[in-house]
């Protein structure tokens, strides 16, 4: 038994952010029906790294996470009979997921307040890249653009001083599950109430919250003279002597303590203006140097042994190809591997959070575009000449 088993999600949503919280909603047994345009959704062509190459097919490898355990049908909502259809299914859906801006919604008459009254029970989610208000409200974007205006982007810079990104879609990735969260909120405050309700969510709003222990700032203080006290000696990257990168985070006196007599350089834990995290920072490139030496001396094994035996916080820095073997990552599940008849055995992302009485699971893997449409319209009780004549007339696929 799932935790959300008998909970329908009607997801009229594409790309990576609205059906990533599908994702996470149907792992834990909501059935999750995606409505695709006759086209598919962009997520199934959008690159932004290799394709999986089978036959004459190029398949984007971050549809498969994302879209497993979904049903797929294929409809034109432009089209009267296939707005009719998603109506239909949403009087019998609990949640709604988009991603269309406020204008789109309304134009094809999918917007709260139709909804609403189709179904009160239903749990709406109002989506945006930038919050309903605000003069960026019907501008549209995408991950990187709302890094950039959160601030994420310039956290970072390389040499010669152009701003980096996160290296990863920081937005696109955690508000999957601040959806879920939210929405899930709804559907237990519903139990009380008997009532739906919206549920808003923004990419900016997930990008700052990723940010949420940096942004604080006091009227008391300069905006410019806010240091940022990770990047230092105590929180850095370094190379040992067989080439291999680790990192280590000290953040207590004794951890510090412990480092210095790991690293055969006892007298620095007294040494003067060291004694704190805010000294150590101010210090940070003399330490940075010692530690750089130091650490040169030995392959990375043995350091991260006797760092360890020492309770010094630290950790292998992993190539992304690594993750998929390292052992810790295996034997929690966090990485783990289907069999899809497309391309093979194919490793992908697991269930992150579980219940001891529900863990969840990944029951179907991520659809054909369209593949459930009959079942669907079956259901919904659509004969098979109905069915027939919403074909030739292309409202379905």
């Amino acid at each position: 038994m799932g935790a959300l088993d008998g909970i329908r999600v009607l997801e009229l949503a594409q790309m990576w952010a609205v059906p990533g919280a599908g994702m996470y909603l149907g792992d834990q047994g909501a059935e999750i029906i995606k409505v695709e345009p006759p086209w598919g959704d962009e997520g199934r062509r959008i690159m932004s790294s290799s394709p999986i190459k089978t036959g004459d097919r190029e398949l984007a490898r971050h549809f498969f996470p994302i879209n497993r355990n979904k049903k797929s049908i294929a409809i034109d909502m432009t089209k009267k009979e296939g707005l009719e259809i998603v109506h239909k299914i949403s009087k019998t859906a609990d949640i709604l997921l988009h991603n269309y801006r406020p204008e789109a919604c309304r134009r094809m008459g999918i917007d709260f307040e139709t909804m609403h009254k189709i179904n009160p029970r239903l749990i709406y989610l109002g989506f945006s890249p930038y919050g309903e208000k605000g003069p960026y409200v019907n501008k549209p974007g995408y991950d990187r653009v709302i890094q950039a205006v959160s601030g994420t982007y310039a956290r970072q810079a390389a040499p010669g001083g152009s701003p980096i990104d996160a290296g990863v879609w920081i937005a696109d990735c955690s508000v999957p599950m601040l959806i879920a969260y939210g929405v899930t909120l709804a559907l237990f405050m519903r139990e009380r109430t008997g009532k739906g309700q919206k549920v808003s969510a923004s990419l900016l709003g997930s990008a700052l919250a990723m940010q949420s222990v940096e942004l604080v700032r006091a009227n008391i203080e300069d905006p410019n003279q806010i240091q940022n006290l990770a990047d230092q000696a105590m929180f850095s990257p370094y190379i040992c002597r067989d080439g291999k990168w680790f990192i280590l985070v000290v953040v207590t006196n004794k951890e510090w303590v412990a480092l210095s007599r790991t690293i055969g350089r006892a007298d620095l834990s007294e040494k003067a203006g060291y004694g704190t995290a805010l000294g150590r920072s101010a210090n940070s490139d003399e330490l940075f140097r010692i530690l750089c030496e130091k650490f040169a001396t030995r392959p990375r094994k043995e350091w991260l042994d006797l760092l360890d035996d020492a309770g010094v916080p630290n950790a292998p820095i992993l190539k992304p190809a690594e993750v998929f073997e390292n052992p810790q990552i295996l034997q929690n599940e966090y990485i783990i591997e289907v069999d899809d008849p497309r391309v093979g055995p194919m490793k992908m992302l697991g269930i992150p959070v579980r219940l001891s009485d529900a863990p969840g699971s990944i029951r179907t893997l991520a659809p054909e575009l369209g593949q459930h449409t009959s079942e669907v319209l079956a259901e919904l009780g659509y004969g098979g000449n109905e069915v027939k004549t919403l074909r030739s007339n292309k409202v379905v696929k």
